[in-house]
């Protein structure tokens, strides 16, 4: 099976995009094709994703770095700022603390998905 690709177009800049997972929240907005606006007040999951042993995963881990990288934007699990992401699953492993289909998981008001707006083919 080949993996989806996706296309950032012009239309999509105007849409809001909201992520809702695992405790998650957030508002979105996909500016430009590697820009990814996170509206502050989003608020970030705050269990992190383990293996079955008990340790961080490697989604965790990422997770764990991007927090540290904008943690002066962060007060108790919730963003005080806007934060820019180049990619929407590293926004979402961000807001998840773990791994997450971020393609799947942004819905327009209707229950579209960044998924049905961008792909191709």
């Amino acid at each position: 099976m080949m993996k989806a690709q996706h296309k950032w177009t012009p239309e999509l800049a105007e849409i809001e995009f909201t992520f809702t997972d695992w405790g998650s929240f957030g508002k979105v907005f996909w500016r430009h094709r590697k820009e990814l606006l996170l509206k502050a007040g989003a608020r970030l999951t705050l269990e992190p994703q383990l293996n079955k042993d008990g340790s961080l995963n490697y989604s965790a881990k990422f997770a764990k770095a991007l927090r540290a990288e904008y943690q002066d934007k962060i007060v108790d699990g919730v963003t005080t700022e806007d934060i820019v992401f180049p990619s929407p699953n590293e926004l979402g492993i961000f807001l998840r603390f773990g791994g997450e289909n971020t393609w799947l998981s942004l819905k327009d008001g209707d229950g579209k998905t960044l998924h049905e707006w961008s792909v191709v083919g």
